[in-house]
């Protein structure tokens, strides 16, 4: 028997994060076979860029709810692959606009078919036991949004009196 299913929930987020990587192995293995340089990481900045483009680094963070660092790293990786250009804005030269250069928008040709196998195939695993995996996610979400993890734990923590 898997460990995890063993001690349950208490493993959520590395049961999470052993399904994630799992999927972002085979998700590289996807691109590479179709010979394609592109990383799973830069999946939703490349994406939202492909259909939103222009957009500045906080629009591509909001919009994601990614933290900001972590979209400038992405974007720096993309930038030095010829993917992505910056621009700085024109009133406000502080902000960088970002956009799919030339060679990005070829990608995009390339990754939209692969993009729909994805998806089906998200679909069909999503849905395969007869329950909304994808829905379970989002109401585990937005209850975390309306009541953190460290929150709830804090509380029974404290209704319990435990001395650290």
């Amino acid at each position: 028997m898997d460990y995890f299913d063993q001690i349950g929930t208490l493993a959520l987020a590395s049961r999470l994060r052993r399904l994630l990587n799992r999927l972002l192995g085979d998700g590289q293995k996807v691109y590479r076979s179709q010979k394609i340089d592109f990383a799973v990481s830069w999946f939703p900045i490349f994406h939202i860029l492909a259909n939103r483009s222009p957009m500045t680094l906080t629009e591509i963070a909001n919009a994601l709810g990614m933290a900001h660092p972590s979209v400038i790293e992405v974007t720096d990786e993309m930038i030095k692959k010829g993917y992505v250009e910056s621009r700085r804005g024109r009133e406000d030269r502080r902000r960088r606009h970002l956009f799919l250069t030339k060679k990005g928008e070829k990608t995009v040709a390339r990754l939209e078919p692969i993009w729909e196998a994805f998806k089906q195939a998200a679909d069909e695993a999503c849905g395969e036991y007869g329950n909304d995996f994808w829905e379970s996610i989002r109401k585990i979400e937005q209850a975390l949004d309306e009541r953190s993890m460290y929150e709830r734990i804090v509380a029974r923590l404290n209704k319990e009196n435990f001395n650290f």
